[in-house]
């Protein structure tokens, strides 16, 4: 017979943990951890593809015909790997929303933007399929990346809706830091899209079998480039309107994370060129796209939200 101090004790365990998980404390750190993790995907995707592993695993969900496990093989533990990593990266996001969502310590754009990041995590898992059915289409694998990129972002703005609530931190959208941030916005989307664009037209294809292509390398490069400049511009702009908001913290320190950040991807941009594209510098090149993004979104968001009157220092 079973009575209720049986049950009781791993009923309010759980209580407990679910409290926690759904207060400000907790719900900032889950949403930072989905944060990491959409960013860590993104530099796993690319050593997919360019260490020629996209269909390590030639079936979806399986690897091979009828098992789950790939066979004793490099490619295929590559590919392998990296759906595993995506599936925990899909649970934990997905995991994440629904916790903002069930808490009362957020706020409604917060759940939407978290929302958006399940949503688009779990979206990969269709697209992968279609993918490795078309045999890594250029089109189709750039899609793969562009909806990472959608993630992280809406999973940035997530983290930072709840680092707000944790503070205690109010903001509200100010009209001209709004258009100056669509701005940034834009030319930052538009960078990221070239790029994607550049390695669609370039020689990492995901598979050596793979030869088909989309473009040309040169005239994909010779655009990338112009948005990265434009991009640069912005940034200037940026800096020199946005100077009166130095007491925000949380606009002055992505904002300035994001000034080495973009440095160093265009040295790294002009080292792969020069050098062939090695997918050993290349593979840092995507990683540090992701932190470009990342860190440019959370700069543009608050830069668009300054804090109110009367709440305390950011």
């Amino acid at each position: 017979m079973t009575t209720d101090s049986d049950t009781s004790p791993p009923q309010g365990r759980f209580r407990r943990g679910w409290r926690a998980l759904t207060s400000a404390k907790g719900v900032r750190w889950l949403a930072g951890v989905a944060m990491a993790l959409l960013w860590i995907i993104i530099p796993s995707g690319g050593i997919v593809r360019l260490t020629d592993s996209g269909l390590g695993c030639t079936d979806w969900p399986l690897c091979e015909n009828t098992s789950v496990i790939p066979a004793m093989d490099a490619n295929a533990w590559i590919e392998y790997t990296n759906r595993m990593l995506s599936g925990v990266v899909m649970l934990t996001v997905v995991l994440s929303a629904i916790v903002i969502a069930a808490s009362r310590y957020t706020t409604v754009g917060t759940r939407v933007a978290a929302i958006i990041a399940a949503v688009a995590t779990v979206g990969q898992v269709p697209l992968g399929a279609i993918t490795v059915y078309f045999e890594l289409h250029p089109l189709l694998v750039a899609s793969h990346f562009v909806l990472s990129l959608v993630a992280l972002g809406a999973g940035v703005i997530a983290f930072l809706g709840a680092d707000d609530v944790m503070r205690g931190v109010r903001r509200a959208a100010a009209r001209g830091a709004a258009w100056l941030a669509a701005l940034g916005a834009l030319a930052l989307s538009t960078t990221l899209v070239t790029g994607v664009l550049t390695t669609s037209a370039g020689p990492h294809s995901g598979d050596p079998d793979v030869i088909k292509r989309y473009g040309s390398l040169d005239a994909a490069a010779y655009w990338h480039v112009r948005a990265v400049i434009v991009l640069g511009v912005v940034g200037i702009i940026i800096a020199i309107l946005g100077r009166t908001r130095r007491a925000d913290r949380g606009f002055v320190v992505p904002a300035l994370l994001f000034i080495p950040l973009f440095v160093a991807q265009v040295i790294i941009g002009e080292v792969q060129w020069r050098t062939q594209l090695p997918w050993e510098v290349v593979v840092f090149h995507v990683g540090v796209a992701g932190l470009v993004w990342g860190v440019g979104v959370a700069a543009l968001w608050r830069l668009a939200r300054p804090v109110t009157a009367g709440s305390p220092p950011a």
